[in-house]
């Protein structure tokens, strides 16, 4: 009897079951494209490696973030395994145009690769975009850019009506991603932050510090050394915290 019991064991794990098993099995890599057009037009998201986790506080994730700001985009891609109280799969709009379009895709799972999305298609295809482009008269630098590389002379552009320029450096950090963006372009008049101040999305922690020149208040002034001290200083809490949170990479 315990002879057959063997041989049923045996064949499910042939057949990639495993009963009893505690070890959860998350698609595992990262992503970052910069180009044109990311807002509608799908781009492939293959993660051909795995990591594997036994504990049972942890989840697989996939999370997306895109900044499209007309004339150019970027798409920021994690997948992993990381701690969340529950499952959960949302697409959240930051700024639906027009002028800069900023969107974000988050899935919490508990089962074997489920964070198994092979194209933006899971957050592109949950977009309202704006259909308003009517011309206004301001005019603002366009740019996207790595490591604060944006000049505000360059690329001047009239925005559309009821927009005003926009600069930033956003600071990214975690999922296995480490860097920081420049960011020029028109936002809703209604705006200050492009990702409403937001500290995290998904297990990416972000830092959005504006420009001097998009903000009357000192505190948002950009000083690109203390972006820098930030960075640096998450990454040494995340080494000393190793130990009890699940690795990303």
């Amino acid at each position: 009897m315990r002879a057959c019991h063997i041989q049923y064991v045996l064949l499910l794990s042939l057949l990639g079951f495993f009963p009893c098993s505690d070890t959860l099995i998350c698609q595992d890599g990262s992503m970052v494209k910069l180009g044109q057009n990311f807002s509608k037009a799908a781009i492939e998201w293959i993660v051909n490696t795995t990591v594997s986790e036994t504990d049972d506080t942890v989840m697989c994730q996939e999370t997306l973030l895109l900044i499209d700001v007309g004339k150019k985009s970027l798409i920021l891609g994690s997948k992993g395994v990381s701690r969340a109280p529950n499952k959960t799969k949302n697409v959240h709009m930051f700024s639906a145009g027009p002028g800069i379009v900023a969107a974000s895709y988050v899935h919490y799972c508990d089962t074997n690769k489920c964070n198994r999305a092979t194209s933006t298609n899971v957050l592109l295809d949950n977009l309202l975009l704006s259909a308003y482009d009517e011309p206004g008269m301001t005019k603002c630098p366009i740019c996207l850019d790595f490591r604060g590389s944006c000049d505000f002379n360059a690329n001047i552009t009239f925005c559309p009506k009821d927009t005003k320029c926009y600069a930033s450096a956003l600071g990214i950090q975690g999922g296995s991603l480490s860097t920081f963006f420049s960011i020029f372009g028109c936002l809703n008049s209604s705006y200050t932050f492009l990702l409403n101040n937001q500290s995290s999305i998904g297990t990416i922690g972000i830092r959005e510090t504006l420009e001097l020149n998009t903000s009357s208040s000192s505190s948002h002034v950009l000083v690109r050394s203390t972006l820098l001290a930030w960075m640096l200083g998450l990454r040494a809490l995340l080494s000393l915290l190793s130990t009890e949170i699940c690795p990303l990479s």
